[in-house]
């Protein structure tokens, strides 16, 4: 059986690794990258299958760089995942030793900025532990690790603490226990298509004139459509226009008629792009 070749923002112990680990098995190929426009890259050259990219968090909001290269790269969403984030206070081991006394040998933490913002109560906590931003999370628990240094602390995930062999210090440090970062499945391979989707994500652009967009939302709510989610981003080069990005639910009534229903929507507007049905997805811990 082939492996899959399998493309994530990070290293291994990253949350984009873990998503991608448990939405496709271990049994695959999955090659981490530094930044997420090389996912799309990797996608276009066919150095790999399919690709694992984060689009929000439910509480620091979406990731608006990976629209434009949606649109962009015109790449195929073939399914979503959705993964609670906790965070851990991860250091070297030491046997032996007192929790209380080796929190206070913790003085650098080192991790991904949004991770460090997402545990702002247990700095204010741990006030004498001193915030240091890396590329993502495994990186800092891979980087402590090397350095064997007891005073360097990383906050990453349970994985990361296993695969670089690091001790859970303190575990759930996060602000809000209900974190979650949903994951698009992206591919370019145009001949997959998900068994019963029952959910469609798009990009449009409107004219820039009152009533553009009632007339595209109307058309959804005229075949009773919900929309789970519509955000606008800026249009490059184009001064205060926007792109809308859509997210809408369907049944299996409405996604006989959704051709139909697309085309009225690609009618009402100056580009649409369908960027994928697929089924809603599940989440992982």
């Amino acid at each position: 059986m082939n492996k899959n070749k399998i493309t994530y923002q990070g290293i291994p112990g990253s949350f984009s690794y873990t998503v991608a680990l448990k939405f496709f098995g271990k049994n695959n190929i999955f090659l981490g990258v530094k930044n997420f426009e090389e996912i799309f890259i990797k996608l276009k050259n066919k150095t790999a299958d399919f690709g694992v990219l984060p689009i929000e968090n439910s509480i620091a909001g979406s990731v608006y760089e990976n629209y434009n290269f949606l649109s962009k790269y015109k790449t195929k969403i073939i399914g979503e995942a959705y993964l609670k984030i906790e965070h851990n206070l991860l250091g070297i081991k030491i046997p032996k030793i007192k929790k209380s006394k080796r929190i206070k040998m913790i003085t650098k933490v080192f991790s991904h900025y949004k991770a460090l913002e997402q545990c702002s109560n247990f700095f204010k906590k741990y006030y004498w532990m001193q915030k240091e931003i890396v590329d993502d999370t495994a990186t800092a628990a891979q980087f402590v690790a090397n350095n064997k240094n007891p005073t360097y602390g990383a906050i990453a995930s349970k994985l990361a603490s296993k695969i670089y062999n690091l001790n859970i210090i303190l575990k759930n440090i996060e602000d809000h226990k209900e974190n979650y970062t949903r994951f698009l499945i992206i591919t370019n391979n145009q001949k997959i298509y998900p068994r019963n989707p029952n959910k469609c994500s798009i990009i449009l652009s409107i004219k820039h004139q009152p009533g553009s967009l009632y007339k595209v939302l109307k058309i959804f709510a005229e075949n009773n459509i919900n929309l789970t989610k519509i955000e606008s981003y800026p249009i490059v080069g184009k001064i205060f226009e926007y792109f809308f990005y859509i997210d809408f639910e369907l049944n299996k009534q409405q996604f006989k008629n959704v051709k139909k229903i697309l085309q009225k929507v690609k009618q009402s507007t100056l580009k649409t792009i369908i960027l994928g049905f697929y089924k809603k997805g599940k989440y992982f811990s």
